[in-house]
């Protein structure tokens, strides 16, 4: 294994052209596709060596892995459900020792053998390694503190080649987004590309970037959601349409959500409710079957069962049941905050109908621990979707899972008259700071007709810290830079 003292030899080794010169083989296989490799003919393994420990005549390597003592070369695959499976090299290639001033742990390798079938497990006989790629840097740098989260996530990279476990848990992402693509296109939808940039800030209470056009000299916006684009492709004549792209919004960054972040945006025209949450529901039943294989959701606190029929909650309802008194957004700011005050709500920073809405609403969501929709949300936390009779609430579901808000299930207001109004009502919630919530563009296309739609707004990486039980969203993000 190489030490501190042998790096200048490893780097002036590095500097010799043909370390870097040879190319991968046609018909090579790495280790994570070893099993489709043919028995009894001559393959190619190819991939990282992460030990190295030489011993008098006998050499010891783990390509991915770590040894089990054996005095052959162990390799370690990581199945798609986390099962580490061992092959063993029952020969050990000739040519070892006259590479041994050669090769180091991390360099990328490769391995010329057979693979063969003895009794239940696949045998490699190796007969020759190669070098492909040298590692100058230090893999086991232990000047690197991952400890400290900051190093952690500037050497993510360094953490993957570390660590396998962590590797199949940024696969496990991976797997999650393939699933969902996988099953809209399934079920007839189309996957579009939206701009990130826009001309004119959209609509609503968040914040959004800002940056310049140098060029033009104009201020452009970076994008806090596409749904406002799937609904002109709505009024264009698509039915059934879907992105999952990056998302911004200009706040600070929490264990739950970052400034930058994926979301699903899904719309349907001419779907009702109970159609659109039952899409919502069976994206979650069909990446949970591809993670565990069923659909049941593995937590801290023990399984959460997501088969079978999900409980419907009305928020006018729980507001009744934990205050005593009807949600009414023509009620004065006093009486509101009175009924937030029983039902055990703090007092928001700053206090107006939205602030407070959104406090009684994230407190009733908190208390549902099921899978579970909750239905007819406040008026005042957005000025896009369809009022419902009592003119307080929306049209709007929320799909919630262990307290947590997995997606939002929306009814937009077709009405651009009604749209314009409840936006200009939304200005007064908006600090003095913060730019216009007037959407004219929208306004403008919505003349031409909305079609009665349903959509879906589903965080992915809320989602995945839901799927793969972890506190901090950073730790389902590749490279945060938050």
């Amino acid at each position: 294994m190489a030490r501190k003292s042998e790096r200048k030899r490893v780097s002036a080794l590095a500097n010799d052209s043909l370390v870097y010169r040879r190319e991968v083989p046609r018909g090579s296989v790495g280790t994570g596709t070893f099993d489709i490799a043919p028995y009894g003919e001559k393959i190619l393994l190819i991939g990282r060596l992460m030990l190295a420990d030489r011993t008098g005549k006998i050499s010891k390597l783990g390509l991915f892995g770590e040894l089990d003592g054996k005095d052959v070369i162990l390799l370690e695959r990581i199945e798609g459900n986390g099962v580490s499976i061992p092959m063993y090299l029952t020969r050990i290639p000739e040519n070892i020792q006259a590479m041994d001033s050669t090769i180091h742990y991390g360099d990328i390798v490769m391995l010329e053998g057979v693979k063969l079938r003895v009794g239940n497990d696949d045998v490699f006989l190796g007969e020759r390694i190669e070098l492909l790629s040298k590692a100058v840097g230090d893999v086991y740098d232990s000047n690197i503190d991952f400890r400290k989260k900051t190093n952690l996530y500037a050497h993510r990279h360094l953490q993957l080649i570390r660590d396998p476990e962590k590797l199949l848990h940024f696969r496990s992402c991976s797997l999650v987004l393939r699933t969902i693509r996988q099953f809209l296109y399934q079920r007839g939808y189309e996957e579009v590309n939206m701009t990130l940039l826009q001309k004119s800030f959209e609509a609503g209470l968040a914040d959004p970037f800002v940056t310049r056009a140098t060029e033009s000299d104009k201020d452009m916006f970076l994008r806090v959601t596409s749904e406002l684009f799937l609904w002109k492709l709505m009024i264009a004549g698509f039915s059934k349409v879907f992105e999952i792209g990056k998302s911004f919004r200009n706040q600070d960054a929490t264990a739950d959500m970052l400034p930058q972040f994926t979301i699903l945006e899904l719309y349907h025209a001419y779907a009702d409710r109970e159609e659109i949450e039952g899409l919502g529901r069976d994206i979650i039943r069909e990446v949970l079957v591809h993670l565990y294989g069923s659909a049941t959701l593995p937590t801290s606190e023990g399984v959460i069962d997501c088969s079978g029929e999900w409980p419907v909650y009305d928020f006018r309802d729980e507001v009744v049941k934990h205050a005593g008194l009807p949600y009414n957004e023509e009620y004065p700011i006093e009486k509101l905050l009175s009924i937030a005050e029983t039902m055990g709500i703090p007092q928001p920073a700053v206090v107006n109908k939205y602030t407070i809405a959104t406090a009684m609403y994230s407190f009733v969501m908190s208390k549902i621990k099921g899978p579970a929709f909750l239905r007819n949300l406040p008026a005042a936390q957005s000025p896009l979707y369809k009022l419902n009779d009592d003119k307080s609430t929306v049209d709007e579901t929320l799909l919630v899972i262990n307290g947590m808000l997995i997606a939002d299930i929306v009814n937009p207001e077709r009405d651009p008259d009604v749209v314009k109004r409840r936006m200009k009502e939304q200005l007064r919630y908006r600090k003095e700071s913060q730019i216009n919530g007037i959407n004219e563009d929208i306004l403008n296309a919505m003349k031409l007709g909305l079609p009665p739609s349903r959509g879906i707004g589903m965080g992915i990486e809320r989602l995945l810290t839901l799927l793969l039980n972890v506190e901090d969203i950073r730790d389902v993000e590749l490279f945060p830079v938050f």
